[in-house]
């Protein structure tokens, strides 16, 4: 998904030449300006002496600035001789004079055709295509000279600055590559460096970077530039010391604070971006990475509305930008309407397995109000002669659940939600009522406190269901980052069953951001769970008294892409209850595949497996579940 717009390049494919190039966003020199220093990189030299004579008539015609005869004087005799590259030389010069810069670089591609072997000849069309602002075509020219003249540094970096106008980053990187391999000098393992990060090679370009820098440890367009593309990686630990590095040698300047306001948007610290970012946009509003960062700052408050009005200028400003694309869809993504099936199946030890079909929708009224609905089927199963069976001696109890609801934002720092419907239990368990209140609070940047007040089925087995057993659960999750690197997830709950029973709830989880990569993210940390409930029933469910659990947390995600990833989440630990004389081993392992994070299409396909099970009493459970949304 779109990051900095930065380098000035984004990360592209590589093309025609190196295996399909695709032109993504540059940083673009002006044409001319370019086309100037291409030419002064190119040795035309004189008419060799052995060359037939120029004619008379055109001579004459330029010494009298009659560009457009002395231009059909020279197709008049190269018609005659198509073989003279200095004519085609000559009348693609004229024609330039002329103010046709495409017919010039035409007529040098005659003089390339006649002479296709000779590198001056090549950048001089590179040169006249540059001047006619066509990149791809000035691009294709420099290339071929430099595969004439391998080892010709100063072509090289003509064919790098000619790429880099083209917005062909692969190719950017490819040839700062060569120059690197020839030089052994340490601005072009810079340049490199800078390279490999604006075609998204983050990986390559983040240990070039690290090589660099412990050289030159204060250099600050490395120590900027390091910065992006650690951001880029969502290793915004490292990329805040790069740049408080850079802020204790330099200072505070408007490079520094452009990509600090953009590091902290990113990482959650919208407050403290936006104190930097009115600035620079009071001196700049017009900047498209100031903008950016503006929209980016909203969507993290959230704000929602004043975030898709600030995708209007990058819309403006860069139509054609796959950041601007990008910005689009994932700003606008999970404010749609939407509607969706979810399926799944669960079984353990008891033999109580679970049957769940369900469709859902999601309809959007604004970016900060929109309803919602659900409807569902579960299914809940149980062996015969099990004690879980229903009351009535059903192995099979069916629940029909529905409710409507709707939520909506009414600041940065609160949203409010509410919902209320009806669920119908076989089996002798009746009608129950359901509801659930919602309350997200935004107090700090780095504070998330969601609270929740529902009423639902406790369909754990056959019996509870068949009891008409409902949950009214009050809880609050928090997350907490006190850090760039270390975060915190915490759940408080007291519940209370229509059965008399009462539960009581904490969770601790506190982790820290072990690696941050273009492709990886791990985390390690520890976890404390206890649960206890007032009293011990034979009603179908697992009501322990001063259950604990204590375990390790390993939770890695592999990004196929900005929308597709692999989440791999594993918990050995140690439990125990009233019922146990010591504590146990156990493991809790989970899988889940997601697709289309930001597509209209959307899915998520998970497995679960856990040697123990706190609501049945037994320690062997797994789960499959299956989600499948289109956005509109």
């Amino acid at each position: 998904m779109a990051q900095m717009t930065r380098f000035p390049c984004r990360p592209g494919t590589v093309g025609a030449r190196l295996a399909g190039r695709h032109a993504g966003p540059a940083g673009r020199l002006a044409t001319t300006t370019l086309a100037a220093a291409l030419l002064t990189s190119v040795v035309l030299g004189p008419t060799p002496a052995w060359s037939q004579s120029i004619p008379d008539a055109a001579v004459s015609a330029e010494m009298r600035e009659h560009w457009g005869a002395a231009a059909e004087i020279y197709r008049r005799a190269l018609e005659a001789d198509p073989e003279r590259v200095d004519l085609w030389r000559r009348l693609s010069d004229v024609l330039a004079r002329d103010g046709q810069p495409v017919a010039a670089a035409e007529a040098l591609d005659q003089a390339v055709a006649v002479e296709p072997d000779e590198p001056d000849m090549r950048l001089a069309a590179s040169a006249a295509w540059a001047q006619a602002d066509r990149p791809a075509a000035a691009l294709e020219h420099c290339l071929a000279a430099a595969d004439l003249a391998p080892e010709d540094v100063a072509i090289l970096r003509t064919c790098a600055r000619q790429a880099n106008w083209a917005g062909d980053t692969a190719a950017v990187a490819e040839i700062s590559g060569r120059v690197h391999a020839i030089t052994g000098d340490a601005a072009d393992l810079k340049a490199y460096a800078r390279a490999l990060g604006g075609m998204g090679e983050l990986e390559e370009s983040v240990a070039l970077y690290r090589d660099y820098l412990a050289a030159h440890p204060d250099d600050p367009e490395a120590l900027l530039d390091y910065a992006t593309v650690e951001t880029w990686r969502g290793n915004y630990a490292v990329a805040a010391e790069a740049l408080n590095h850079y802020h204790d040698v330099h200072g505070e300047d408007d490079d520094w604070a452009a990509r600090r306001a953009r590091l902290l948007a990113w990482a959650h610290r919208p407050t403290e971006a936006r104190e930097l970012n009115d600035e620079l946009l009071a001196a700049n509003p017009d900047d498209y990475e100031h903008l950016y960062t503006r929209m980016l700052i909203l969507r993290g408050e959230p704000r929602h509305s004043e975030a898709i009005a600030a995708l209007e200028p990058l819309k403006r400003l860069r139509p054609e930008s796959k950041d601007t694309r990008d910005a689009i869809r994932s700003t606008h993504a999970f404010l749609r309407s939407n509607v969706g099936i979810e399926a799944g199946f669960r079984d353990d030890a008891d033999d109580i397995s679970l049957r769940r079909l369900a469709i859902k929708g999601r309809w959007s009224l604004t970016p900060e109000t929109y309803l919602y609905g659900r409807a569902e089927h579960r299914d809940i199963r149980a062996k015969a002669g099990s004690p879980f069976v229903g009351v009535e001696g059903d192995t099979s109890v069916d629940i029909e659940q529905a409710w409507v609801g709707a939520r909506h934002r009414f600041s940065p720092l609160l949203e409010i939600g509410a919902d209320a419907g009806v669920a119908s239990i076989d089996g002798g368990g009746g009608d129950v009522g359901l509801y659930g209140l919602y309350a997200d609070l935004r107090p700090l940047d780095n504070l998330w406190v969601d609270l929740s007040a529902t009423r639902r089925v406790w369909d754990i087995s056959p019996k509870s269901a068949s009891l008409g057993l409902a949950m009214r659960d009050h809880r609050a999750r928090i997350h907490w980052q006190p850090t760039l690197r270390h975060f915190v997830n915490a759940e408080v709950a007291h519940g209370r069953l229509n059965d008399g029973n009462r539960r009581n709830e904490l969770f601790v989880n506190p982790y820290r951001a072990m690696l941050r990569t273009e492709r990886l993210n791990l985390d390690l940390g520890v976890s404390a769970h206890w649960q206890d409930y007032d009293r011990d029933l034979d009603n179908g469910y697992y009501d322990p008294s001063n259950y604990r659990r204590f375990a390790l947390t390993v939770v890695g995600y592999w990004k196929f892409s900005d929308d597709d990833g692999l989440n791999v989440t594993v918990s050995p630990g140690w439990h125990t209850d009233d019922s146990l004389s010591d504590y146990e081993f156990g493991t809790d392992v989970s899988v889940e595949l997601i697709n289309g994070i930001y597509r209209d299409w959307y899915s998520r396909l998970s497995a679960s497996y856990s040697d123990r099970s706190q609501t049945t009493g037994r320690y062997d459970a797994y789960s499959i579940n299956w989600e499948l949304v289109r956005r509109f």
